[in-house]
């Protein structure tokens, strides 16, 4: 007579068919887990491509039929293959290069609050006119912000103080006026500050000598006036410092002269 089989898991065919089926049902409940984390990430992806795409479409409608013409490439929900765009591992847009492509139009309809991952924004020598928007301290992630050659006019906005992720802010060679911010003392990773070329007004703030960091810093042909703070002096890093072609009364402090980096005054 047959006896029946027992499949106790404390026999070994017992056991073998109980991890058998508990390493299943783990892959089937944790694949599922992973499955749902990717398709959860390309939504956002998807959601977030779409959202970046819109704000830079918005802004090319804004701008001039010869520039609309420049940037051809810019259509459907993928900013990634626009031209002058790049985006990080994430798929998300981080660097705008736009230089010297002959662009005509404001800053005004460009929503950087939907571009709050982007660490470049490089739109130098172009014809951008206007101010430059108080919402662009929203790009926190900002490491380089260069408006260079351009027809920008007014104040710089005071969020510039929030950027605090920057290492080169380049407002050149535009119409800027007012006076140089206090804000930009915060900016304590700035390796280079160039406000040169412009209709800046008033004295040089104390507050830059916080920015420990700094190699260049260019104010010349503005219309600074009053005397060079002593607290540039604190600057040990800085290589260049040019703030020639302006109203700057009395000598240049000793304090700024013994520097002992610096190649160019």
């Amino acid at each position: 007579m047959v006896s029946s089989l027992s499949l106790s898991h404390h026999s070994p065919l017992g056991a073998f068919l109980f991890f058998s089926l508990f390493l299943v049902d783990t892959t089937l409940f944790y694949g599922a887990g992973v499955f749902a984390s990717s398709t959860s990430s390309f939504t956002v992806k998807v959601i977030e491509n779409k959202d970046e795409a819109e704000a830079l479409l918005n802004w090319k409608s804004a701008l001039d039929n010869h520039s609309q013409s420049l940037l051809s490439s810019w259509h459907g929900n993928s900013p990634c293959g626009f031209t002058g765009v790049s985006c990080n591992d994430y798929g998300v847009v981080a660097h705008l290069n736009l230089s010297y492509l002959g662009l005509r139009g404001t800053l005004d309809g460009l929503d950087f609050s939907r571009l709050t991952n982007v660490v470049s924004l490089e739109l130098g020598n172009n014809s951008i006119y206007g101010s430059i928007p108080s919402s662009v301290g929203n790009l926190s992630k900002l490491n380089s912000l260069d408006l260079c050659g351009n027809e920008l006019s007014g104040d710089i906005p005071p969020s510039i103080g929030m950027l605090e992720s920057l290492h080169s802010l380049s407002l050149c060679a535009n119409n800027l006026s007012g006076h140089i911010l206090q804000e930009i003392g915060r900016l304590d990773s700035l390796l280079k500050l160039d406000l040169s070329i412009n209709a800046l007004t008033g004295s040089i703030p104390a507050s830059l000598g916080n920015l420990s960091s700094l190699n260049y810093l260019y104010l010349w042909k503005n219309q600074l006036s009053g005397f060079i703070p002593i607290s540039l002096g604190k600057l040990g890093n800085l290589i260049e410092f040019d703030i020639s072609q302006n109203n700057i009364s009395g000598s240049i402090p000793r304090e700024i002269s013994d520097l002992r980096n610096l190649k160019a005054l």
